[in-house]
């Protein structure tokens, strides 16, 4: 059939004419279509968020998400095929590695991402780190909050395949990365060399048994994962229509699966972890019909009872119902959202989920970090009730997803991911003192933080510092609370706050947080011996948590100390 090859050379309406006017025009008169990207949202410069070590680049102009979207529409088939999807080995994909020529695997689909190259917002550079090769892993790095299948959707060139050594093909399992090193993209450009290495037998892992019982008000499903240091942050229960229940167990770097078509309706679950340190785990859930004896717990569903590889699974998302909206400042506000009936997650401190929703007909996400009350009077869960989930959101005039979500009513729904990223909580357990650098909302990752080392550890000795950058008075969330829990906490918390707009009556701090500010207000970096006892984490807009890190860099913080949200 010959190779798939692109021709970027695609007509492409660079001019802001009156049509184009119009269709942004009318994309903005209904909130399901607002007009997208707005002029200054991230999608058109380069300021906006992104993962670490992502550049991002002014894009010419015409090559917009909506751009996009349009030359989707009147071109269907950039990957080049004629709308054939194909079989494509990993020699064929390893050619495709030039920016005239550029193709990528991402989790086992094929795409041309040759007339994608001048919309990247991260620049053609970063792109071809992919090309000709798998970029899971480097697109799970960057984009995971970015839906691949429908962003890519008109550029798909088929299925990546393998050659045995008898000659057939054998269809790749998803992947999660590449097929060497944890951070490389390297593939092999003789595919015999993945299988004429003779590979030792690795020792088969038990799938952890599970039981169930029940009661007049409950069933009890016992899972036996053996795994002492498991958590109920580890525990996600999914249910969709009361009774289609999918549980995922997290088992270090696997996950035990169930998919249940349970006998009856439920109305809510919980999950319980075992006291005696066996790595019990019991997930109870509330029967829609008291008193009613189940015949059996359900219909099994394809995919149950499996131990899989967490990543090699996709991120499951919840459909979240928003439940009340309260203002914080003039542009921000708390959205308490609610799980679909019968489902359970707790989200643990330093974890974000993402927010999704489909706009101009693409799926289009966010990652946001739930918060919870810094009221040291107020009982509150540090990892949430498991039910609901609450989210401080700055709305954007000109944003990509915040219009949208700002303009929800309550009992809408949108699309809310499982808790995702890479903060390691055990971090906590030696350090001595924590440094928060936070820029506007992104002192929300802070928050969990502050409730945890300060409020429900009462007797720590360790010491948290949070240096706030806004632009005004009124832009600065949750100042009351803050300030409140100043007071309580004696001398282990401490705010400094820094305004880059602030009025004539401002008496603190301002400009920005600069080099001179943090050699100011941190400690001295720490020996090689002492680097568990210092945290800073960093969390903002992208030129702000890049310039914190350049900063901490060139004063002789170690990398070991740091973390940036992202």
């Amino acid at each position: 059939m010959g190779n798939a090859c692109f021709n970027s050379q695609l007509p492409i309406n660079t001019s802001n004419n009156d049509n184009q006017a119009q269709q942004e025009k009318d994309m903005a008169a209904s909130k399901s279509t607002p007009a997208f990207p707005m002029a200054n949202s991230p999608q058109r410069s380069s300021s906006g968020s992104a993962s670490n070590g992502r550049k991002k680049v002014v894009l010419g102009k015409g090559y917009g998400l909506l751009d996009w979207i349009m030359l989707g529409t009147k071109h269907p088939d950039l990957a080049g095929t004629g709308g054939v999807l194909r079989k494509i080995t990993l020699d064929e994909l390893a050619r495709h590695n030039n920016e005239s020529d550029a193709w990528t695997c991402i989790r086992g689909k094929v795409y041309n991402i040759t007339p994608y190259c001048k919309f990247h917002p991260g620049g053609i550079d970063e792109l071809m780190k992919g090309a000709g090769r798998d970029g899971t892993e480097l697109f799970d790095e960057i984009h995971r909050w970015v839906n691949v299948e429908s962003m890519l959707a008109k550029c798909l060139v088929g299925c990546i395949v393998a050659d045995t050594l008898d000659g057939k093909e054998k269809t790749r399992k998803k992947s999660s990365g590449s097929m060497s090193a944890k951070s490389s993209l390297f593939v092999p450009t003789q595919s015999n060399e993945i299988f004429a290495v003779p590979q030792s037998k690795q020792k088969s892992v038990s799938v952890p048994r599970y039981d169930w019982y029940q009661n007049e008000k409950s069933v009890t499903i016992v899972i036996y994962s053996k795994h002492k240091e498991i958590t109920e942050a580890d525990v996600i229960v999914k249910v969709n229509n009361k009774k289609d229940t999918l549980i995922w167990v997290g088992l270090g770097d696997k996950a035990l699966q169930l998919c249940l078509d349970l006998s009856e309706e439920i109305t809510e679950s919980e999950v319980k972890i075992s006291k005696e340190g066996y790595g019990n785990v019991e997930i109870i859930l509330v029967k829609q019909a008291t008193g009613k004896i189940w015949s059996s717990l359900g219909k099994e569903l394809p995919g149950h009872h499996k131990l899989i590889q967490k990543s090699e699974r996709e991120t499951t998302y919840f459909d979240c119902k928003l439940i009340s909206k309260t203002s914080v400042t003039h542009d921000t506000w708390i959205f308490d959202m609610a799980l679909s009936q019968g489902s359970f997650m707790r989200v643990p401190v330093g974890r974000h989920l993402i927010i999704q929703t489909k706009i101009s007909g693409m799926e289009i996400g966010r990652n946001y970090t739930p918060v919870v009350s810094l009221n040291p009077n107020e009982a509150a869960h540090t990892e949430g009730n498991g039910r609901n989930i609450a989210f401080m959101i700055k709305v954007y005039d000109d944003g990509a997803l915040t219009p949208f979500i700002g303009s929800l009513k309550i009992g809408e729904t949108i699309k809310v991911s499982e808790h995702l990223g890479n903060f390691k909580f055990s971090r906590l357990k030696l350090v001595e003192q924590v440094i928060m650098l936070a820029g506007g909302t992104g002192f929300t990752p802070m928050v969990k933080l502050i409730r945890h080392l300060i409020i429900d550890q009462p007797e720590s000795k360790c010491r948290v510092k949070l240096l706030f950058g806004n632009k005004t008075e009124k832009d600065i969330l949750w100042k009351d609370s803050l300030d409140n829990l100043v007071k309580h906490s004696g001398d282990r918390f401490q705010v400094y706050h820094t305004l880059s707009a602030a009025s004539k009556d401002w008496n603190g701090n301002r400009g920005r947080i600069t080099k001179e500010v943090l050699q100011k207000q941190l400690p001295s970096p720490p020996g090689i011996t002492e680097l568990d006892n210092l945290l800073i984490c960093i969390c903002g807009p992208t030129p702000f948590t890049k310039g914190m890190e350049t900063i901490l860099e060139e004063i002789g913080f170690p990398s070991e100390t740091i973390h940036a949200f992202t």
